[in-house]
């Protein structure tokens, strides 16, 4: 082309930009048009979230779109969570090759998470939970180097979690729970060092834990909920000290529980919820347990375990929640003496065991946050004793197919007055 044509497409160029001022003239047309494409994707939008999408304003002030400072036309940030957009997502969003995140929670996209994405090697932040979202998850993700945050859970999501994941050196927290995936979990998965929390639930997996979780000594919220996992619990998992969320509940794991490690010392000092509900475990609860003085939540329930509830209970200052119903506990209720120190504590659940003997007057002294006490199913003896009126916030107290003899305590009538929805049962 002629040097003095070049010449005058540019002055033309300018000429048109500054005097009519439309401003995509300002832009890099290569967002620009990833973010028309991305719009034109869109087959609803109820709360107008894309209304600024359009060329009376420079796409870096549109709604949800940041970008970078010191590239100043160049996107670095897609966010529209929670906006009820419907639609598919445009494979032309792996053009924005400066973006870091993409934040589209909490919509109705669906149709392939689009393999572009992939492009993107600066991206940090994935974030497409709750959406409908279906097919495979793109294998290369992997290519997304930097990102440190993913997040796919509740979708319709089909396939085997790629290996290629366990690339990902920076990923700090992986969630793909609540989708219809399939296989195990990929040994690869080991190798993210990084990685704080994993959440895996509701993915229809088998097979193993795998041994190697020994590596990931950042872990602090593991959630394996609600799949088909079997074997026993590595014994590793127990000497990640910074756990704090331990939910492996709805599986097939099975044999007892040990946090013998090798160490002298208990490693679990930060957990906080311990969740095994509904699997095959056997054995006595460990004493040890006791130790991770921060527990708040325990839910044992519907397994195998053996032998007498843990004497030290009352350890748990923050404790709410302790369940251990549908075992074969022998014990009497002794044990409901050092739950009196648990002064948060709202909820008991102990029901289906072979737990004897009387209940002690101590029950009375159970938090005044009390609400629910499921001791059915027992063998329970005596009488209920009559100052257990003092828990006024009382809601639920099941005590049916046990041995009780003598009259119903009048203030338990007073409860009932003050919390009309009580389920007394004896």
């Amino acid at each position: 082309m002629p040097k003095c044509l070049t010449l005058l497409l540019y002055i033309a160029l300018v000429w048109c930009c500054f005097n009519n001022t439309p401003a995509y003239c300002l832009a890099n047309e290569t967002d620009r048009l990833a973010l028309i494409s991305f719009k034109g994707s869109i087959d609803q939008d109820p709360f107008g979230a894309l209304n600024s999408w359009n060329d009376s304003l420079h796409y870096c002030d549109w709604e949800g779109i940041a970008c970078s400072r010191r590239h100043r036309d160049r996107v670095t940030k897609l966010n529209l969570r929670s906006q009820g957009l419907v639609g598919s997502l445009s494979p032309h969003i792996g053009n924005l090759s400066f973006l870091r995140i993409i934040v589209l929670q909490n919509n109705s996209f669906h149709g392939p998470v689009p393999q572009e994405i992939g492009r993107l090697f600066r991206l940090q932040t994935l974030e497409l939970s709750n959406n409908s979202f279906g097919g495979q998850i793109p294998k290369n993700l992997s290519s997304c180097s930097n990102l440190e945050y993913l997040n796919l859970i509740d979708n319709h999501l089909t396939g085997n979690i790629p290996g290629e994941i366990g690339s990902l050196a920076k990923l700090e927290a992986l969630g793909l729970g609540v989708n219809n995936l399939s296989g195990t979990i990929p040994l690869s998965l080991t190798n993210l060092s990084s990685l704080s929390k994993v959440s895996l639930g509701e993915c229809n997996l088998h097979g193993e834990i795998p041994a190697e979780i020994n590596r990931l000594q950042a872990l602090r919220f593991v959630q394996l909920r609600n799949n088909n996992l079997s074997g026993k619990i590595p014994s590793g998992l127990f000497n990640i000290s910074t756990i704090s969320l331990l939910s492996l509940s709805s599986n097939k794991l099975h044999g007892s529980i040990s946090f013998d490690t090798g160490s002298s010392t208990f490693a679990l000092t930060n957990l906080q919820l311990f969740l095994l509900y509904s699997n095959q475990f056997t054995g006595m609860i460990p004493t040890s347990l006791s130790n991770a003085t921060g527990l708040e939540k325990m839910d044992l329930s519907v397994n195998s375990f053996t032998g007498p509830m843990p004497k030290d209970l009352g350890k748990f200052p923050r404790l709410q929640f302790i369940g251990v119903g549908v075992n074969r506990l022998q014990d009497d209720f002794s044990f409901i003496s050092s739950l009196t120190n648990c002064t948060s504590l709202k909820w008991i659940e102990v029901y289906s065991n072979l737990l004897g003997g009387s209940l002690p007057d101590s029950i009375a002294n159970l938090s005044s946050d009390m609400s629910q006490l499921s001791m059915e199913d027992n063998q329970v003896q005596g009488s209920i004793p009559s100052d257990i009126g003092n828990l006024v916030n009382l809601t639920f107290l099941y005590m049916s197919s046990n041995q009780l003899s003598g009259p119903i305590p009048e203030t338990i009538g007073e409860i009932v007055l003050q919390n009309y929805h009580l389920h007394l049962v004896t």
